[in-house]
């Protein structure tokens, strides 16, 4: 089975275990009603077609491709933040029927989180395209790697970090969960120490050419950081 396959198989077994979560978190038994509000039904096609680029080949979206120069025990570190996002992808939705933990009134607040979590996916497929062979969940190099500095990349140094910042605002809106607030500052703490691993490793394999680049980009927003 070609490897782009099997990435795509896995990013809809991911999509699949994801929407089995929020549906035992609802409920089962009134699992139409967790479709029949427009900004749930909304999250779960955005998240299918996000996988669609990658099952065409239009994105290189392996995960855990180590590379040459994996920095730390980042398995580890990886395995645990996808245990707390399973566990708010279980509990978002449990709160949200049963308004525990959630924001009063505004349908607002579930519209503005799902605009995020879109822009977020739109902001990731974009850096990846750019990344190409060189992505991976990991901070690593691969071979031959080469220092991106064109589309996305010329503004920013890290959309998949600003993606991590933007889904992770979004998710727990879409469900008007207050657990946002704990849930931003447990991902912005991980993207600051990623940003700084990163950074270093870049700095010590491509140096000057690193330094010129990062004193005419921005880390996440253009004009502010």
């Amino acid at each position: 089975m070609e490897r782009r396959t099997k990435t795509a198989l896995g990013l809809l077994a991911q999509v699949v275990l994801g929407v089995g979560l929020m549906l035992t978190g609802w409920g089962w038994e009134d699992w139409r009603g967790f479709f029949a509000h427009p900004a749930r039904a909304a999250l779960l096609g955005v998240t299918l077609l996000g996988v669609v680029p990658v099952l065409t080949g239009w994105v290189d979206a392996q995960v855990f491709r180590k590379g040459k120069r994996p920095v730390g025990r980042q398995r580890w570190l990886l395995a645990g933040v996808m245990v707390v996002m399973m566990g708010l992808i279980w509990f978002l939705p449990y709160g949200d029927r049963r308004r525990v933990l959630v924001f009063a009134g505004s349908e607002a607040i579930r519209y503005g989180g799902l605009a995020l979590y879109t822009a977020g996916h739109a902001l990731a497929l974009v850096a990846l395209r750019a990344l190409g062979k060189q992505y991976s969940g990991y901070v690593t190099l691969q071979d031959d790697h080469q220092l991106v500095q064109t589309g996305i990349y010329a503004v920013i140094r890290h959309p998949i970090y600003l993606r991590a910042l933007l889904m992770s605002l979004g998710l727990p809106l879409i469900f008007r969960s207050q657990l946002v607030f704990p849930f931003l500052v447990f991902i912005a703490v991980f993207v600051a120490v990623r940003i700084r691993q990163e950074e270093k490793l870049l700095a010590e394999q491509f140096g000057a050419e690193f330094e010129a680049y990062r004193r005419r980009t921005w880390r996440l927003l253009p004009y502010l950081f």
